[in-house]
């Protein structure tokens, strides 16, 4: 009898060791010179609610904002693994945009080497070097702001945050337009980048494609630590409040980091997102 416990206790003992070493082939030895795919997936709320193009919300500042407009452009995505070491998805290829009029909110992410990545980093707009490699070398990027209401002129450069819709208060009773255009201005780089701690690891495998879940608060863009009222902002025939440059996109770039945060990490074996 004493004899069988110990076959037993040796055979566990066996089988252990073997579940890890294949654990720790499957985190380094079987992972070099292998590749795979991820996706970052955002979704749009606002100060807590579901959020919905045209449905009405009352923000911070006690105005009900409806916006019928809402897109923003992702890039310079950096995968960052626990010990630092950091993948730099391709820079030419690193520029998204997010519309949820499109919608469109998926960033689909082909060929990381594959790892365990416990950190995101992405900015918000477009950064100043890219755009100074002039419209020929961003022809295809600058075609689809167009077509997304991401930009307009080449001289006025992209905008990185675009919302628009219609706004009532207690000092604006009947509904005007407003319309905020987060981008670069003179003097001023608006440009963010933001790192993300991941709740849980991010297993890039070739069959395996993590989609990261972000939750994007929409609000906190004119109504993050710094407050950006609309009735202030009138245009001078006060028809319109208009936000697209001077202080103000400084505050707004204030506040984007809070607007942004990691929800959850699937590790799927394919990048279509689940809930």
């Amino acid at each position: 009898m004493k004899f069988k416990l110990q076959h037993i206790v040796a055979v566990m003992a066996m089988a252990a060791s073997l579940v890890s070493c294949n654990d720790d082939d499957d985190s380094s030895q079987n992972l070099e010179g292998t590749f795979g795919d991820a996706e970052l997936f955002f979704e749009n709320g606002f100060a807590g609610n579901e959020f919905n193009l045209g449905a009405p919300y009352i923000n911070g500042n006690g105005e009900t904002i409806t916006i019928n407009r809402l897109n923003y452009i992702i890039s310079n995505v950096v995968f960052i693994k626990a010990d630092g070491t950091e993948y730099t998805y391709p820079k030419a290829d690193s520029y998204f945009i997010v519309s949820e009029e499109a919608g469109s909110f998926t960033v689909h992410l082909e060929q990381l080497p594959a790892g365990d990545y416990t950190k995101v980093r992405f900015g918000v707009g477009v950064d100043t070097a890219q755009y100074q490699l002039g419209l020929e070398a961003q022809q295809d990027f600058w075609s689809l702001a167009i077509t997304n209401n991401m930009a307009s002129v080449w001289a006025n450069g992209y905008r990185f945050v675009n919302t628009e819709g219609t706004f009532t208060s207690a000092t604006v009773p009947l509904a005007k337009a407003f319309s905020m255009y987060q981008q670069n201005t003179n003097g001023n780089d608006n440009y963010n980048e933001i790192t993300f701690n991941l709740p849980n690891t991010a297993r890039v495998r070739h069959d395996i494609a993590p989609s990261i879940h972000f939750k994007t608060d929409v609000s906190l863009f004119l109504d993050g630590a710094n407050k950006i009222v609309l009735a202030n902002n009138l245009t001078a025939d006060g028809s319109a409040a208009v936000i697209d440059g001077g202080d103000n996109l400084v505050k707004i770039a204030g506040n984007t980091d809070a607007v942004f945060s990691v929800d959850h990490v699937h590790n799927e074996s394919g990048t279509e997102h689940a809930d």
